[in-house]
């Protein structure tokens, strides 16, 4: 029991005092208005401040059904993400533009290099937009050459 390990007179404002651990519960340590005072006759008061609880609290916690849910949506979401990415790391980028689900079906002919340089309806791109067309293609180049590496080992 606490009572035998803690004695008030022991107990200081100033010096650090002793601490215990209540199982499944956390650390303690003995507050300086204990006024507990172990004798023949042990009368007082045991003032304890929680400096750690353990994780078991924690994970015992419940939680609601709709909490559930609403984990169990965003596991499938990042899983959807992580799917979509790893199909998109497998368009090789002169295809990119032609077989991505983003871009499929929007434009009509491309360049060497897999630009679109015409919408599907036939109107030519204008520069910048196929500069900006370019750059999201150098994205998916550095992209698919990090996760290739990363899938090597």
């Amino acid at each position: 029991s606490a009572s035998d390990l803690i004695d008030g007179t022991t107990v200081s404002k100033w010096k650090s005092n002793p601490a215990v651990q209540f199982e499944r519960m956390g650390y303690y340590v003995v507050d300086y208005e204990t006024e507990f005072h172990k004798d023949s006759n042990p009368t007082g008061k045991i003032v304890l401040n929680r400096t750690v609880s353990l994780k078991e609290e924690v994970a015992k916690k419940k939680i609601s059904q709709a909490e559930k849910d609403k984990l169990d949506e965003r596991r499938n979401q990042q899983k959807a993400q992580t799917e979509a990415k790893e199909r998109r790391m497998q368009i090789e980028p002169v295809n990119y533009f032609k077989e991505w689900d983003d871009y499929k079906g929007k434009y009509s002919a491309y360049d060497d290099k897999g630009i679109p340089t015409h919408l599907a309806d036939g109107t030519a791109l204008a520069k910048s937009a196929i500069k900006k067309l370019a750059k999201e293609l150098q994205k998916h180049v550095k992209q698919q050459a990090a996760w290739k590496k990363a899938n090597e080992s």
